[in-house]
């Protein structure tokens, strides 16, 4: 569902959004929405790539439990 939203920018921000806008293809919206979506899909595989860098065993372990004879 799209939610209507007001932002306040500066003149060069709001002219920078548009021309990328244009460059796009897009609308303003579009643009907008579809850069922040790539912006959060980045800060989640940055978190997931975190969690496993910290949990190095994890792979391991879930394939050994998968290949174990269950309980």
């Amino acid at each position: 569902m799209k939610q209507r939203v007001t932002l306040s920018v500066d003149e060069r921000i709001a002219a920078y959004l548009r021309q990328r806008a244009e460059r796009t293809g897009g609308n303003l919206s579009a643009y907008v929405e579809a850069h922040f979506a790539a912006e959060a899909m980045k800060e989640s595989v940055s978190a997931h790539a975190a969690w496993f860098a910290d949990h190095g065993g994890y792979a391991a372990d879930a394939e050994a439990e998968r290949g174990a004879p269950a309980a």
